[in-house]
């Protein structure tokens, strides 16, 4: 007995060893995937209706976390917070809930990217093909972040997202003398695969000749920044997508930069940037 154990126990040891080291990677793998959420997050909460648009609130999270274990509070404001429960991180990806009142409870899915945790949230009454969109960076303890699209109660961002709203419902119902109000005489328009287009009277031609009754535009939900311009307007940043009435399986998509112009108190845009145009992703 003693000779078969000594000739089979370099083959034993050799599995123990394996199996120790593997639990060792695992431990490791698991510590390198957790990364911290703890501290202060403050940020959108918008619910982003089917049409594109956008009934905007805030978020404002203060986390602390054991490992993968997340607790800590969440509210549309910093004095008005709830306690969270369920709280897991598991890699980039956060989960929890929270009771807005004892009959209702929201359900957080987000996923962390670099200072942002962005996702969806679940279990409020928003209606069919609607959906909520949370996007939250990290703040200090005064709740301050340093992201270009903050809480959407911010008034350039729901001023912006206004006008896009109003220039899109003209485009989509080819309401020329609208698009015509709001855009400037020296309007600019690239895009990657026409080039350039100069003029207000060019763009308004091209609109009748190619978009009337042939195309419908929607701003994918969520996607929406909105950047001041220091003594001349803001700069709105976002992906859309274009439709064809006559054939629903032809969606296309793109991202696009508009330059708004703040005279007199009147927004118009004055340079349009175009690209990235491909098959709308599904």
């Amino acid at each position: 007995m003693m000779l078969k154990f000594r000739r089979f126990a370099p083959f034993v040891l050799m599995a123990l060893s394996f199996t120790f080291l593997a639990g060792l990677q695992k431990g490791l793998a698991q510590t390198a995937v957790t990364p911290t959420v703890a501290g202060k997050w403050a940020g959108s909460f918008n619910i982003v209706h089917s049409d594109g648009s956008v009934e905007p609130d805030s978020a404002y999270f203060a986390f602390a976390q054991n490992g993968q274990l997340v607790t800590g509070s969440s509210g549309n404001s910093p004095e008005k917070q709830s306690p969270i429960f369920h709280g897991k991180m598991m890699g980039a990806a956060l989960a929890f809930s929270m009771l807005p009142n004892p009959r209702m409870e929201v359900e957080f899915d987000l996923t962390l990217e670099g200072d942002h945790l962005r996702g969806t949230a679940s279990g409020l009454p928003v209606g069919d093909g609607s959906k909520i969109v949370v996007d939250v960076t990290r703040a200090d303890d005064a709740w301050h972040t340093s992201a270009g699209i903050g809480p959407a109660t911010d008034p350039l961002f729901l001023t912006i997202a206004a006008e896009d709203k109003r220039l899109f419902d003209a485009y989509n119902s080819c309401d020329l003398k609208t698009l015509g109000e709001m855009v400037t005489d020296d309007l600019e328009f690239y895009h990657d695969k026409t080039g350039l287009m100069v003029g207000k009277a060019v763009f308004l031609e091209a609109i009748k000749n190619n978009i009337c009754g042939k195309v419908q535009r929607t701003l994918v939900p969520g996607t929406l920044e909105v950047y001041p311009l220091n003594q001349y307007g803001a700069v709105e940043i976002g992906i859309h997508r274009f439709h064809h009435p006559d054939d629903a399986t032809n969606v296309g998509e793109a991202k696009f930069v508009h330059v708004w112009q703040n005279k007199d108190g009147k927004w118009k845009i004055s340079r349009v940037i175009s690209y990235d145009h491909e098959p709308a992703k599904k």
